[in-house]
């Protein structure tokens, strides 16, 4: 786990988080604007890995650096969500597991690890107080870029139709959701880590609370990402198919008259 010093939404937060968006505008503009039909396959197989590449390279890195296998990174963090799920998305078959269970997730879920790990970044941020010399940054900016992509591969499967919005999509990934904490709370009691930030809260905003009581830590921290996620969802439905149905209503209004 990588040690916070510089401090949250100073001018290292602020200017990683700035660089991400523009990197996220610049990529998005490239791609979306250009006409054509996206092959879901080969997209997911990109993205997959994308996610491989950045975790291989962490893991080497750290190895190197430390001179052991760090366990503390093993993939049962919140951030690991795309290493489980875009395989699952490829190798599968196509059909109710896939679209009703795993891409929900893989929106969602993976977005919101994203943006959370970026909008509170204690445990990424590093310990230098400034992004220069590149040298000393080498795991804050990849993980930065991992977390960014995150983002932009969600956003990616919402705008290419890869991913579309059905009614229990929410309720779905909160069951996927559900799966992977079990993995990660046994995770922890065998291996003494904090994994998801459900043994320490390391990093936690809620870790006040596991100073009291640890059950009703985890029961906070898994009722707010319950939240988030039917937050997310909702705020899809409402921007982006309510605009749909805003267009089609306006349509249909002109074809009466």
């Amino acid at each position: 786990m990588i040690t916070l010093v510089a401090p949250l939404f100073g001018s290292k937060h602020l200017i990683g988080v700035l660089a991400i968006v523009i990197l996220g505008i610049f990529f998005g503009i490239i791609i979306f604007n250009r006409s054509r039909i996206y092959n879901s396959r080969k997209s997911i197989l990109v993205f997959m890995v994308l996610f491989y590449l950045m975790e291989v390279f962490k893991l080497t890195y750290i190895t190197i650096s430390d001179g052991s296998f760090p366990i503390y990174q093993l993939p049962f963090h919140l951030c690991s969500f795309p290493l489980y799920l875009y395989p699952l998305i490829y190798f599968l078959k196509p059909g109710k597991i896939v679209d009703r269970y795993l891409k929900p997730a893989a929106y969602s879920v993976v977005m919101l690890a994203g943006i959370m790990a970026l909008a509170l970044p204690t445990n990424i941020l590093g310990n230098a107080e400034s992004w220069l010399p590149f040298k000393d940054n080498i795991l804050p900016i990849l993980s930065f870029v991992y977390h960014g992509t995150m983002i932009f591969s969600s956003i990616f499967l919402l705008k290419s139709g890869i991913y579309t919005y059905e009614k229990n999509d929410n309720f779905r990934a909160i069951f996927v959701s559900l799966f992977f904490v079990a993995m990660a709370m046994i995770a922890n009691n065998v291996l003494d880590k904090d994994f998801m930030l459900l043994h320490y809260g390391n990093g936690s905003p809620l870790q006040f609370i596991n100073n009291y009581s640890h059950v009703l830590y985890v029961i906070s921290m898994i009722g707010l990402a319950v939240i988030l996620i039917l937050a997310s969802f909702a705020i899809t439905n409402a921007i982006v198919y309510g605009k749909n149905s805003n267009k089609n209503s306006k349509a249909y209004l002109n074809l009466r008259n």
